[in-house]
């Protein structure tokens, strides 16, 4: 092309952001359309009682060098180093993670550590073959005393149903060598080490975070955009895709038709797919069949502002008991202090993780709250400190939930969009995808990178 191509990006969270900033800097036309009121997705923060605060905890901790220069450019000089020190909650302690094993004896006890052990060398002995649920993968690797105590509770909550109704798949490449063996060999390694391991590493080591939240790098990739001569639009919703034969032309918005060279989308894969016309018969089975395969949880977030500055050390908390609904607690003020600046206060996020179809979905704001400072109270977290007020975000349908022959689903799908020149697929719902935030950038940089190859820019 001899003249700059006129690019649509369809969402204006961390994938779609990072390959409209990348695609604008090189002088291409860029327009984003975000269905939303604002820039960031699920990444986004929020300012809230004179103090930010992300949606749950978000971190950067990637190795990949594109990714790291991206983030010096955005960011500059505005971050802080936050030390991750996650725990692990228990009915009547907290775990530090990564496991520390005289931590773990110390408060779960030598004969339950032995117990667990015994377990762990019996279904080694004994394996359950084949794996082919998300609780096989589980118990195989950890036994099933480890797995009840230290992975049903979490995950049942997070995802709604019996861990044995969910895909094997979900284990995920990044974790197909954990097991008890490396765990505890992890456990048994100093601090230092524990911070280098690779089975712990992107959820212990430092990270560097951006001093006004995590959404301040897509506000600025936003502002980056629009001084580049591209668009951000608000509130503008894709309705239909526009194609010629396989090739995609443009889009049909709530701001009407507009023609564009490529289009990049992080829309959800199904309803993507529908928006295109005259689908053969199989596709639409696929789409008939994804809308009770591929469905996502919903996120309920209750923040609630309590008058402590000093509650836990800890980053945040997976909720590890039955005896209580939220499953994530997130202390934004062991984070990097110009969040709070100087309130005395500490904002801490409960989540909560349903359906839609779930009374709790639709429950009222105050029902919500008082939902929570029941819990909180009830788990000591609050340190005996008075609430003084609560506040509500609800994330529709942003963490899918692989059940088995979900890719069955997926994979004519993906193949089917495949198919269309001119059209790029990134993101977690367009991909279908538990994606991490950096996961999402190499996304948003490779779309980019296809993008300026196929129009030859």
């Amino acid at each position: 092309m001899s003249t700059p191509p006129r690019i649509a990006v369809v969402g204006a969270g961390p994938a779609g952001l990072t390959a409209a900033y990348a695609l604008a800097r090189t002088g291409a036309r860029v327009e984003v359309h975000e269905a939303g009121p604002e820039v960031g997705g699920l990444s986004r923060t929020l300012d809230l009682w004179n103090q930010r605060v992300d949606l749950g905890p978000h971190r950067f901790h990637s190795q990949d060098a594109r990714i790291l220069a991206l983030f010096r450019e955005v960011v500059g000089e505005d971050w802080g180093l936050v030390r991750a020190h996650p725990g692990i909650f228990r009915e009547a302690h907290v775990l530090d993670y990564p496991l520390r094993a005289a931590d773990v004896v110390r408060k779960e006890g030598l004969l339950e550590s032995a117990r667990c052990v015994l377990s762990f060398a019996r279904q080694q002995a004994r394996p359950r073959a084949p794996v082919r649920t998300f609780e096989d993968w589980l118990v195989r690797h950890f036994g099933p005393r480890v797995y009840a105590r230290f992975f049903r509770d979490y995950n049942e909550k997070f995802f709604g149903v019996p861990l044995g109704q969910l895909d094997a798949a979900l284990a995920g490449p990044a974790s197909k060598d954990a097991s008890l063996v490396s765990t505890v060999l992890n456990a048994l390694r100093t601090q230092w080490d524990n911070a280098r391991a690779g089975a712990v590493k992107e959820v212990t080591q430092d990270f560097p975070y951006p001093v006004r939240g995590t959404g301040m790098v897509y506000e600025r990739m936003a502002r980056g955009v629009r001084e580049h001569g591209g668009e951000v639009f608000l509130d503008s919703r894709v309705e239909a895709l526009e194609v010629q034969g396989r090739r995609v032309t443009g889009l049909r918005t709530s701001r009407g038709a507009l023609p564009y060279d490529y289009v990049v989308s992080s829309a959800p894969l199904a309803p993507l797919v529908s928006q295109l016309p005259e689908l053969p018969g199989d596709v639409r089975e696929h789409l008939r069949r994804a809308r009770d395969v591929l469905t996502f949880r919903s996120n309920l977030l209750v923040y609630l502002e309590v008058q402590s500055s000093s509650l836990f050390p800890y980053s945040w908390l997976e909720m590890h008991t039955p005896a209580v609904r939220v499953g994530r607690v997130t202390n934004f003020r062991n984070w990097v202090p110009q969040l709070h600046g100087a309130e005395a206060s500490s904002i801490l996020c409960m989540e909560y993780w349903c359906s839609h179809e779930e009374p709790l979905w639709s429950a009222p704001d105050a029902e919500l709250v008082a939902l929570a400072k029941r819990e909180l109270s009830a788990t000591g977290l609050d340190g005996g400190a008075g609430v003084a007020r609560g506040h509500v975000v609800r994330l529709p349908r942003c963490f899918p939930v692989y059940r088995p022959g979900y890719q069955d689903v997926l994979r004519p799908l993906r193949e089917y969009l495949g198919g269309f020149e001119r059209l790029g697929n990134i993101g977690r719902g367009g991909q279908f995808s538990y994606n991490s935030q950096d996961a999402n950038w190499r996304m948003g940089l490779e779309a980019a990178d296809q993008a300026r190859a196929a129009l030859g820019w």
